[in-house]
């Protein structure tokens, strides 16, 4: 296996970290947000619609800027029943298969779909049909961000598994199970 593979892998791990962190930095900014929105809304019996939605623009980018990140540290939600009683070299291989077969394709049309979305939403100047409502292209266009980034986790994810496959890296590809 090319060295570069595992470079670009690095590459794209690090780049994902870092839109981890902006979203961490998202979930304070929307409860600081929130916060304010039923504070000022209660108190003073004020309220704005630019508001309310910027706090579902906070919580889109939270989830779409952290999903990468989350795959990346196998943190995901799972619904597997098999999975956990299989030895690791299999877990790796059903891993591998399942990121080419099902995840890089459902991401890639997802991604697709959302891009022509954005798109038109920004040829459009798409804006909110709420009274003082916020321009809807920025979360159109996170989520098209969004799905390319996880698109390229899973990119990386692949390598990373056949990697440690063919015996080039070790990967434990246990994850912690939920508590029953």
């Amino acid at each position: 296996m090319p060295k570069q593979l595992l470079f670009f892998s690095s590459f794209i791990d690090r780049l994902n970290d870092r839109f981890g962190v902006f979203a961490s930095w998202l979930v304070l900014i929307a409860v600081l947000v929130s916060t304010a929105n039923a504070l000022i809304r209660y108190g003073f019996n004020v309220s704005s619609n630019g508001w309310l939605e910027a706090q579902w623009y906070l919580f889109a980018g939270m989830v779409m800027f952290g999903a990468a990140t989350t795959f990346r540290l196998n943190e995901h939600v799972r619904v597997d029943v098999l999975y956990a009683l299989y030895p690791n070299k299999v877990r790796l291989w059903l891993d591998f298969w399942g990121g080419i077969v099902f995840f890089l394709p459902v991401t890639i049309i997802i991604g697709y779909y959302s891009w022509e979305f954005f798109i038109t939403s920004v040829i459009q100047n798409e804006t909110s049909s709420n009274p003082g409502g916020l321009i809807r292209w920025p979360v159109r266009g996170a989520i098209t961000l969004g799905f390319f980034l996880l698109t390229l986790q899973g990119l990386s994810e692949i390598i990373k598994r056949y990697a440690a496959i063919i015996g080039v890296i070790k990967i434990d590809p246990k994850y912690e199970r939920p508590l029953q």
